[in-house]
């Protein structure tokens, strides 16, 4: 019986991942942009308010043209004024019909701050919430190596990428990058 239970416990975590991999792959394509103020698009097709907002907000030189959007829409959630909500704008779910013009959108929101209507936005890689839990828990450490002036990334699916002293460091787990911190970068007196 321990044997089986054993062996049904090891195959539903593997199928855990395997559903969060499927479920990632498929948002591969997917951004979020947060704080479009509720009502902006006056009725207007969410997807070409989606590409003429990306191209105001960018300018000419991110993209030629203006990206073609396969699906834009709210995320589920209360409306503002709700008295379940707290006052912010839902954001918008965007899905890129060419992954090229999503990562250009990403990376040159990164580099920059993108403002519309008085507010800034903000534009996120869509992924689950299992993988956005697996990358939070990695924020302490990600602090503290900031504080240090030590450069990481953290890499996708979960893993921290650590530059120290020339040497390259690659962790899976929170706390073996706090171990290496307290080991390697402050050492115990």
């Amino acid at each position: 019986m321990e044997a089986a239970v054993q062996s049904l416990q090891y195959q539903t975590i593997t199928f855990q991942e395997r559903v969060d991999d499927l479920e990632n792959r498929s948002r591969r394509s997917n951004s979020g942009i947060i704080n479009i103020r509720e009502g902006r698009e006056r009725g207007q097709d969410p997807t070409k308010f989606v590409s003429d907002l990306i191209m105001e907000v960018t300018g000419p030189g991110v993209l030629s043209s203006p990206p073609e959007i396969e699906r834009a829409h709210r995320s589920l959630g209360p409306r503002p004024g709700d008295s379940n909500n707290t006052g912010k704008p839902q954001a918008f779910i965007v899905k890129f019909l060419r992954f090229q013009e999503k990562e250009a959108v990403l990376k040159w929101a990164r580099q920059h701050k993108l403002y519309y209507g008085g507010t800034e936005l903000r534009v996120y890689p869509d992924i689950s919430t299992v993988l956005a839990k697996k990358r939070a828990a990695f924020n302490p450490i990600k602090n503290s190596l900031y504080q240090k002036g030590i450069q990481f990334r953290l890499l996708h699916p979960a893993h921290l990428h650590v530059s120290f002293r020339n040497d390259d460091y690659y962790f899976d787990c929170p706390q073996k990058a706090q171990d290496f911190y307290n080991q390697r970068i402050v050492p115990p007196e």
